[in-house]
Parts: structure tokens; sequence; C-alpha cells
């Protein structure tokens, strides 16, 4: 049986009496925030568990156009959560992927920032207390900038997960969150971790990747650094409001997300039934070699 028809035969459960919480980071745009918040939710989620998206990108091009509320408009969205119009349960609605649901965002989720709502640092530490037994694991695709809304996410996370595109500029980026994770440990949540770097549209064939690839796993040594390489499928994907297991099954990347998926598994809590022969797949410690792909 091909490594492709395996991973989605393995089935995770959640041995901790609440659900993990991972953000997913980086001060730039288009460094594949919301790819792998969608991925990654649609790995765990063809797993057993349930996952709950929280959408914290104003933008158009986010997971709530990926992966669209299945709901009548003019439905609830996380700003009416922060305005406490609602509450982050009400504001859940189910997706196109089984087992995934989302908290929606619409451009007009920009106002957290300029209204800066009393309380808004721990409006999602409590919200998702509040509402811990509907799934098994939180993840929050955090905006561009380090706002009002990224600030409320890393308060509220158990684990950060920075995205990266494998460039030297990008690499700086990722070197500017240092100090504001900082501000948060000291004031807001002394637990948050940093779970791991991806490293977006890799190619191990470039000397770049090798070398920010080395230091990550130096400034990270407590950290999974993992590689997704570049596919035009990925970019395609949202287009069709599918996840990348369903759109392209067979794609490089799917196959890096799944081992992502793997990897991080323990760290948030998670544990394996698994027949035999699917235990390699699952074990694996080392970050996939990827190249670049169409």
């Amino acid at each position: 049986m091909a490594e492709t028809d395996q991973w989605p035969l393995v089935r995770a459960r959640r041995t901790r009496s609440t659900p993990a919480r991972v953000v997913i980071v980086n001060r730039k745009g288009g460094s594949g925030k919301t790819t792998t918040a969608v991925q990654l939710a649609a790995c765990f989620a063809a797993w057993g568990l349930r996952v709950r998206i929280t959408d914290g990108d104003p933008q158009l091009a986010s997971a709530t156009y990926w992966l669209p509320p299945q709901r009548q408009a003019p439905f609830p969205t996380l700003l009416d959560v922060f305005m406490g119009e609602c509450t982050i349960a009400e504001a859940t609605a189910a997706t196109t992927i089984d087992r995934v649901s989302i908290v929606p965002s619409l451009d007009t989720l920009g106002r957290v920032e300029l209204d800066r709502p009393a309380g808004s640092d721990t409006v999602l530490a409590t919200e998702y207390a509040a509402d811990a037994d509907r799934v098994d694991l939180e993840v929050m695709d955090a905006p561009p900038s380090m706002g009002a809304l990224t600030v409320a996410m890393l308060a509220a996370a158990d684990e950060v997960l920075i995205t990266q595109k494998t460039s030297t500029l990008d690499r700086v980026g990722v070197a500017e969150l240092t100090r504001p994770m900082q501000l948060v440990r000291q004031r807001l949540n002394s637990d948050l971790t940093v779970a791991g770097v991806v490293m977006i549209a890799a190619n191990n064939r470039t000397m770049i990747t090798d070398s920010i690839g080395k230091r990550l796993t130096m400034e990270y040594p407590d950290s999974i650094v993992h590689a997704v390489p570049h596919s035009v499928r990925a970019e395609e994907a949202p287009g069709e409001h599918l996840s990348m297991i369903d759109y392209a099954p067979e794609s490089p990347v799917t196959a890096a997300y799944w081992h992502l998926a793997a990897r991080l598994a323990p760290r948030l809590g998670l544990d394996w039934d698994v027949a035999p022969d699917l235990d390699r797949l699952v074990v694996r410690q080392q970050p996939i070699a990827v190249a670049a792909t169409s």
C-alpha cells in the first residue's frame, strides 16, 4: 500500500483533559499561515479529531474564503466575539471538511485593532475554556501583524507554529517575532512555547534552504523545523474550497503536511491508535527532503 493511502487510515486521540491550542504566526503576509492552518486541520480531522480553526486574518484571501461557513449569511464572526456580541460557541460553524469547524472572519475584523475592546488580550483564552468540550484541537490563524488580534491568540495558545518563506528577507521577519513573544510570555502567558518553524516553498536543492534550515535548527533547538515544498496545486486548492488531502492527495505538499502533523502530535497531547504497518509513518523524526514541484 502506498504511503498516500496509509495516512488517512491513522487514528489519533486526545490524551489531555483540555484541547491543545496552537497559533500560526508571521508578521508578513504570504508566509503560508493559512495554508498551514487548513492543511494541519484537515490532517488531524482525517485522523478522527475535532478541530476548530479561528480565522484571525481580516484579508479576503483567508481561511474563511478557503472553508466557507456552512450556514446562512449573515453569520456571527470573530469580530462579534471580540465585541462581546456572541460567544465563540455561537460563532463556530461547520465547514466542508468533516470534523473541521471555523470561527469565520470578514474584512470588518480590522475594527478590533481600531477599537481595542476591553479585555481583548484575554477574550480568546476565556472563550476557549468555556467551550472546551466542542473540539480536540484549536488552530488559530493569526493576522500578518503583532496587533491586538495576534496578542490575543498568543495569550490563548499553548504552542506557536511559525511559518516563513525560504528566503533571507523572510528569515529576518521571523527574527522580529522574538521580542513580542517574550513580552506575551512575561505579561500574559508564561507557558507559551514554540512548537516548530515551517519553511514554506522550500527546495533542498538550493544552498539557501540548507543554510536557513540549519540556522533555524540552532536557534530553535527544542522545536520542530520542517520543510514544505512549493506547489502550484497548493495555490489552486483555496479556489476549489478543498484541502490538499482531497484536491491533490499525491502532491509532495500534502505529504509534507501529513508528516508535520505527525511530528506535532506528541506536543499537542495526542496519541495514536494505529495498525502496526503504519508505525513507520508516525514515528519519523526528521523533516522530509523536498524539492520544487509543479
